[in-house]
C-alpha cells in the first residue's frame, strides 16, 4: 500500500506535466504503470531475450522506474528505435526513454534529458578481414572513400562518423540486425554507431568475424523525456544520482564490461537537461 501510495504521486508529477500520460495496462495489478521505450537489438545494452527486455539500460530504467515509486510489475516495457522514439515520447505511448539516445544539439532540441549516465565514444564495426583496409593504425577508422557504411534510421550517433566521413555511402536500415545481416553478407562494409553498442554486437555475433574501430567524437547516453518536463528530468536525474552514490550504477557497468569486453565510463554527474525557458 505504500509503494502505492508512492506510486500515485509520481502520477501526479507525470500527468502535471503535460504530455505524459500513465495509464493501467490490462490483465496488469490494479494502479498506475509506467511505460518505458527501451531497444531490443542492443546486446549487453538492451535486447529482448527468451520472453524479456535484458541488459544495461533496462537495469538503470529499473533503479530510475523505482525510485519514481514503481514496482518491477509496474514497468511496462515497449520497444522502441531511433527513428521512432521520439514520436513514441510525444504521443505518450511511452513516458520514458532509455534506449542509448545520444544527448546531443539535435536531440536536446527535440526532448527533455536527464544525464549522462553512460559515456562512449564513436565508432565502426568491419569484418576482420577488413580491418588492415579501413583503420589508420590497426584501432582508429581510416579512410573510407566510397565504402558503404550501415546505419540506422535516425540514430545521430551514425551522423556524428559520417560528418566526419563525408564521402562515405550511408545504407540505412531499421535495425541493428538488418545491419549486422549486411555486413555479414558483404552489401555493406561496415556498421556506425557508438562504440558501447558496436562492442556488444560484436560480442554476440562472434568477435572473431569482426573488429572495432574508433573515430572522433564522444557521446553520452540520456534518459528523455517530452518536451517540457524540467521537473521530471530532473527527478530522474536524481535517482541516477543515487544509482552512482549506492554502486548500483558500478554493478551494472561491470556486468556491461564483462558481455561487451570494453571499458565503460560516465563522464561528469547526471543533471536535468532542459531548455533554458523551462
Amino acid at each position: 500500500m505504500r509503494a502505492a501510495a508512492v506510486a500515485s504521486g509520481m502520477v501526479a508529477l507525470l500527468s502535471g506535466c503535460g504530455q505524459i500520460q500513465v495509464t493501467a495496462v490490462s490483465g496488469a495489478p490494479e494502479g498506475p504503470t509506467i511505460a518505458i521505450g527501451v531497444a531490443a537489438d542492443e546486446p549487453g545494452v538492451s535486447a529482448w531475450h527468451d520472453g524479456t527486455y535484458e541488459g544495461f539500460d533496462v537495469t538503470v530504467a529499473k533503479y530510475v522506474a523505482s525510485r519514481l515509486g514503481y514496482a518491477n510489475k509496474q514497468i511496462v516495457f515497449k520497444q522502441v528505435r531511433p527513428e521512432n522514439r521520439q514520436s513514441m515520447l510525444d504521443s505518450g505511448q511511452v513516458d520514458l526513454v532509455v534506449a542509448s539516445w545520444a544527448i546531443t544539439d539535435e536531440s536536446r532540441a527535440a526532448v527533455d534529458f536527464a544525464g549522462p549516465y553512460l559515456t562512449t565514444g564513436v565508432g565502426l564495426l568491419v569484418r576482420a578481414e577488413d580491418r588492415t583496409t579501413l583503420s589508420a593504425d590497426g584501432d582508429s577508422v581510416g579512410e573510407l572513400g566510397r565504402r558503404n557504411i550501415c546505419v540506422v534510421k535516425g540514430d545521430e550517433t551514425a551522423s556524428m562518423l559520417l560528418e566526419n566521413h563525408s564521402d562515405a555511402v550511408a545504407q540505412e536500415r531499421d535495425s541493428y540486425a538488418q545491419c549486422v545481416t549486411a555486413l555479414e553478407a558483404g552489401s555493406a562494409d561496415a556498421i556506425a554507431s557508438d562504440q558501447v553498442v558496436l562492442a556488444g554486437l560484436r560480442q554476440a555475433n562472434g568477435p572473431q568475424y569482426s573488429a572495432l574501430l574508433t573515430d572522433a567524437g564522444t557521446v553520452s547516453y540520456g534518459i528523455a523525456v517530452g518536451k517540457g518536463n524540467a521537473r521530471l528530468a530532473g527527478t530522474i536525474a536524481q535517482s541516477l544520482k543515487d544509482m552512482v552514490a549506492d554502486g548500483s550504477w558500478d554493478d551494472a557497468r561491470s556486468t556491461l564490461e564483462n558481455q561487451t569486453k570494453l571499458e565503460i565510463s560516465r563522464d561528469g554527474t547526471p543533471d536535468a537537461i532542459v531548455s533554458d525557458d523551462e
